[in-house]
């Protein structure tokens, strides 16, 4: 791998004939004194271990321009330079969003660095775009469906780095924005898979037998409770950046995930809820499969975070937990349609099918509206073949 590709990255080679990657702060600059994040270990492919390097080393970057110790990003005409300027210039949107919103961010930024970085912005056109576009919604190599969200995510993020390079001046970006404005592109439809109760439950006993309580446990409260994952497993974020107290490692504090004092000795859960700020409120009590996972946990050992990881014994990073979910669920044979995050939909829909009014099921989801319910409640064939019966059977009363 080359060190272009993946600056800060160090390997060594271990006893058992693989390689143990590293990304290293003071390969990436001399005054690193003060940063938390000395070295990191990378995993996954070539091309995710690069990507990760180059994650870091923006962030490295980044916290240096902050003291005063590193040199600013510059431009130099390609895509690529503006993508980077994006990410490491302190006034950047870019810091503003959420830690979790930046993750989602840097997948289509790696995306557009990788396969159209090397482009000069002033020969690109609206052709171009249009093509990348195609491109980027093909099939994965091992699938037939096109990948329209990823084409659209990645599409909405150049939008966004242009707008950032005509606040910064560079006169290319002042044509490609209007370029884009004039273009319109497909808008991927509001996701419809959901998981079964059949689905969780197999889910949570495989992850119980592989050691994993940690999963099982976010797996129901999600499910069961209709939570968000966030307002599960939490997030990390720059610890200089959100205050004092709580779980810090390596630079970075733990925040806005479930406690077990956010559970009372009744088992009634109080949360304040991190997307709208309202709080949701649960009896645990009134759910026995959640409840039989949750007892599983030795009283001694119920005390800061719900949801902490077996082999670090601190709370997940969010990219780590889909993964470990990801791999249980491929065992259980549930589709790859189907993400964690479907699980808080799954919930919604079973008290649907249940015959739930959408009135509870609008408390118990902690939305705001009914229309916004109505979306989590996914269709199924029971909600339909009901309609049907009551439909056959009012010909029949005429």
């Amino acid at each position: 791998m080359r060190m272009t590709k993946a600056p800060g990255l160090k390997s060594r080679p271990r006893n058992d004939g693989t390689t143990a990657h590293y990304w290293v702060a003071s390969a990436v600059a001399k005054n690193t004194e003060g940063y938390p994040l000395k070295t990191v270990r990378v995993h996954g492919t070539d091309d995710e271990v690069a990507a990760r390097c180059r994650v870091l080393t923006a962030e490295l970057k980044e916290w240096l321009t902050k003291r005063g110790k590193g040199t600013r990003p510059t431009y130099d005409g390609t895509l690529r330079s503006l993508i980077r300027l994006y990410q490491q210039t302190a006034e950047s949107s870019y810091f503003e969003v959420k830690s979790n919103t930046r993750s989602m961010y840097d997948e289509s930024l790696r995306l557009l660095e990788t396969s159209v970085g090397a482009r000069r912005l002033e020969k690109v056109t609206g052709i171009d775009i249009r093509r990348w576009h195609s491109k980027f919604k093909e099939p994965a190599a091992d699938g037939k469906t096109e990948r329209h969200r990823r084409a659209y995510k990645a599409i909405q993020l150049l939008r966004i780095v242009i707008g950032f390079g005509v606040v910064m001046n560079i006169a290319e970006c002042f044509r490609l924005k209007t370029v884009m404005e004039e273009m319109r592109f497909h808008v991927p439809r509001g996701r419809t898979a959901a998981i079964s109760f059949e689905q969780t439950k197999a889910i949570c006993e495989l992850a119980i037998s592989k050691g994993r309580l940690s999963i099982a446990l976010a797996q129901a409260l999600q499910f069961e409770l209709t939570l968000r994952q966030i307002d599960v497993i939490g997030r990390w974020e720059d610890a200089e950046e959100i205050g004092t107290g709580g779980i810090v490692y390596r630079g970075q504090r733990w925040r806005d995930g479930l406690l077990w004092a956010d559970i009372d000795d009744k088992g009634v859960l109080v949360k304040t809820t991190i997307k709208t700020g309202k709080v949701a409120e649960h009896d645990s009590m009134q759910y026995p499969f959640l409840r039989a996972i949750m007892d599983l946990v030795p009283i001694g050992q119920r005390f800061g975070p719900v949801v902490k990881s077996e082999t670090t014994g601190l709370p997940y990073q969010q990219r780590y937990f889909i993964k470990m979910w990801r791999t249980l669920a491929d065992a259980c044979g549930v589709s790859k349609d189907v993400w964690n995050r479907d699980s808080r939909a799954g919930g919604i829909t079973e008290g649907g099918d249940a015959g739930a009014d959408i009135e509870m099921l609008r408390h118990h989801a902690n939305h705001d509206n009914i229309a916004t319910t109505q979306r989590y409640n996914r269709k199924t064939l029971e909600k339909t073949s009901n309609v049907a019966r009551l439909r056959v059977a009012h010909r029949k009363e005429k």
